[in-house]
């Protein structure tokens, strides 16, 4: 019989370079989440991107350590929805996945499409969503046409730079001033990103950020910002927390500072005035909009003499309980079980929405189809 609890998956690993911090934001949610509601289910993708379900699913890909899993595949029929074992063959029923997936092939539209097939309810925005959010370039295009202030900035591909590198130099001199900030367009926890001040830094960082990703992102670097972040949560009604502040520990707020270091400063609430902390919170929730987002996003803003850029969306964000967006939402008033569950259920909320949705047409016979 199956269990009166809600079957959770919670699916994390990946082959993205964020790989290790996803399983530290799932051993968060696995801790904390409701377990009078819900049974979780492990589901650890290693880095070559072999799928395992089991209890030892954690030790797999910390360790290493193959016991207590059995490698799945995802049904894609809806009438079966789960996983399927590659060694038995059996059905492992879910009612709902948790994606705690940072970047690639994980927040970037990827495995929302996979779930969207699979007929699964999924926690966090959905594919269109997250594909735009997770590409900083189409992020600033759909955020500039909604009218919200971005960073002046460049984007190329790696084909343009490989094929024709001085164009692609021309257009940066011609376009911006130093310094700059040099970023991979399609990847998060602020991996290879560069601040350049002079040509040969940015080429540098160029050439580091196609490392990660195949289109590169340049901006003007913004003066002396205060980094300042929105937890959004809801589907048609979006809200945003109260902001937070970074002071990173080093000249900007890069992976190590986030990861490593350990001894970067979140000042909750963020120390602005009411009226500029109400036009973020009111910005945060617009963006979150504008990209069509649902379930979650963190927005992040850089603010500076009183004004404001939306710097970019992060719709899985880091999720261990002493991250922003838990601790952003903890401020203002929703614990982090609360969070995990509000979560869930905003998941089925949407779920239930698209499946009302009318799925077939009665065709006029005298159209001749």
């Amino acid at each position: 019989m199956k269990s009166e609890k809600q079957t959770v998956a919670i699916l994390f690993g990946g082959v993205s370079a964020e790989h290790d911090v996803s399983v530290v934001s799932a051993r968060s949610v696995t801790r904390s989440i409701d377990g009078e509601r819900f049974e979780p289910v492990l589901v650890a993708i290693d880095k070559n991107g072999s799928w395992y379900l089991g209890t030892g699913a954690f030790d797999l890909l910390e360790t290493g350590q193959i016991h207590d899993v059995e490698q799945v595949i995802l049904s894609t029929d809806a009438q079966r929805r789960g996983f399927l074992s590659l060694e038995s063959g059996g059905l492992i029923e879910v009612d709902a996945v948790f994606p705690v997936l940072h970047g690639p092939r994980g927040e970037d539209g990827t495995m929302q499409g996979l779930m969207e097939l699979s007929g699964i309810p999924y926690v966090g925005c959905d594919t269109m969503s997250s594909a735009i959010a997770m590409d900083k370039d189409m992020t600033k295009r759909v955020l500039a046409q909604r009218g919200l202030p971005v960073v002046k900035g460049v984007s190329m591909t790696a084909w343009m730079w490989a094929t024709d590198k001085a164009e692609v130099l021309k257009e940066i001199s011609e376009t911006l001033k130093f310094p700059l900030f040099v970023k991979p367009a399609t990847m998060g926890s602020s991996i290879g990103i560069t601040k350049a001040g002079s040509v040969d830094e940015m080429i540098s960082g160029i050439d580091l950020a196609l490392r990660y990703s195949t289109k590169v992102v340049v901006e003007e670097a913004v003066e002396n910002p205060l980094e300042v972040e929105v937890a959004v949560l809801g589907n048609n009604e979006p809200r945003a927390s109260v902001p937070g502040q970074v002071v990173p520990c080093r000249e900007f707020y890069d992976f190590d500072a986030k990861y490593v270091d350990g001894a970067s400063e979140l000042i909750i609430p963020a120390g602005l005035g009411k009226a500029l902390i109400e036009d973020i919170r009111f910005a945060a929730v617009d963006a979150f909009a504008a990209i069509g987002g649902s379930g979650m996003a963190r927005v992040d803003f850089l603010v500076s003499q009183g004004e404001y850029f939306v710097n970019e969306i992060n719709t899985i964000p880091g999720f261990t309980s002493i991250s922003m967006y838990p601790k952003l939402w903890e401020a203002s008033g929703i614990s982090y079980t609360d969070l995990i569950t509000a979560l869930i259920d905003l998941a089925f909320k949407r779920h239930h929405e698209i499946n009302a949705l009318t799925k077939t047409i009665q065709l006029d016979k005298k159209l001749g189809c």
